[in-house]
């Protein structure tokens, strides 16, 4: 099995098995960081999409197999909310109807909660939290001609608007499709991990505020870090894509361990879990049932169902 995670550095794991899909870290980050740059609306930097579905920005997954260029429209769209019907209610509507005209057709989270499936029986979705996933190999660096993107010794992808050019090689380069372009600025927009608060010892804001403490963070070659033992102890933590070879340092625990439907069969899509994380998933889920079985003697288990502090390996 050829490893395609780092070797040191910042990690980032999340357990799909855990998320709640309640965007607490989505909305966390919009407000720590972009709410109140203008033009960056449409910037989510960490989305929490419903997949299957068609994801954040619109078909991105699709459109980057493809080589297609995102265009404005799967994106959110600017409008504004009608408050002053609140007052005026020149609709005579009770209560007043403030939505937006012409109503948007499209936006984050349009499809939240769908899935797949046609009853409760074969119904089927799971949560994917995505974002910059700060690659070892990362393809935004290698096309920036300003060096505008960069990565830090600890492997965080950082970006210096300053010294962009405008060019959009960047936008154009990333697989995951997880730099924004900002329209009124002419810069580039992205997750930073958070690269203030790591520096000050603290972990970033989408992990503190996770109410299922579905999410870890930590360096990878620190044995006490819970990265390090889902990473490279037990091999649980594996990349999205991997067929990018892009090495990135935001990882996951797969979704594998869905109850079965009322059938006995199983509830997720075999085929659509692979083509996101390929066939690794199946060693992954049989490390996960092996260790559930052992219960709180099982340190991956331990790991799994506690909060840890990934600068002292201390549980809270």
């Amino acid at each position: 099995m050829a490893d395609n995670t780092p070797d040191k550095g910042a990690a980032l794991v999340v357990d799909l098995n855990k998320c709640l899909g309640c965007q607490a870290c989505a909305i966390a980050c919009k407000v720590w960081w972009s709410s109140k740059e203008p033009g960056a609306e449409h910037a989510w930097w960490l989305i929490t999409e419903t997949r299957p579905g068609p994801g954040y920005p619109k078909n991105w997954l699709e459109k980057s197999k493809k080589g297609e260029r995102q265009s404005k429209k799967d994106y959110e769209p600017d409008f504004r909310f009608r408050y002053e019907e609140l007052v005026n209610n020149t609709t005579g509507k009770t209560p007043p109807d403030i939505t937006p005209q012409p109503a948007p057709q499209w936006g984050p989270n349009w499809n939240w909660d769908q899935g797949v499936g046609e009853t409760p029986k074969d119904a089927w979705y799971f949560y994917l939290p995505i974002q910059c996933m700060h690659c070892e190999n990362p393809p935004c660096v290698e096309s920036c001609p300003s060096h505008a993107l960069f990565k830090r010794k600890d492997g965080i992808v950082m970006l210096d608007p300053q010294l962009c050019l405008g060019c959009q090689a960047c936008f154009e380069a990333c697989p995951y499709r997880r730099i924004f372009w900002n329209l009124k600025l002419g810069t580039p927009s992205k997750c930073i991990m958070c690269a203030p608060l790591v520096d000050q010892g603290l972990d970033p804001i989408c992990v503190q505020v996770c109410p299922a403490r579905a999410r870890f963070f930590g360096r990878i070659e620190d044995p006490d870090s819970p990265v390090h033992v889902l990473i490279k102890e037990y091999k649980v933590a594996i990349p999205l894509l991997p067929e990018l070879n892009t090495k990135p340092r935001v990882l996951y625990v797969p979704p594998v361990l869905t109850p079965p439907r009322p059938d006995g069969k199983p509830r997720y899509d075999k085929k659509y879990l692979e083509e996101l994380f390929s066939k690794d998933i199946w060693r992954v889920k049989e490390i996960l049932e092996a260790e559930r079985k052992k219960g709180r003697s099982s340190k991956l288990i331990r790991v799994l169902t506690s909060f840890y502090s990934h600068r002292m390996g201390e549980q809270k």
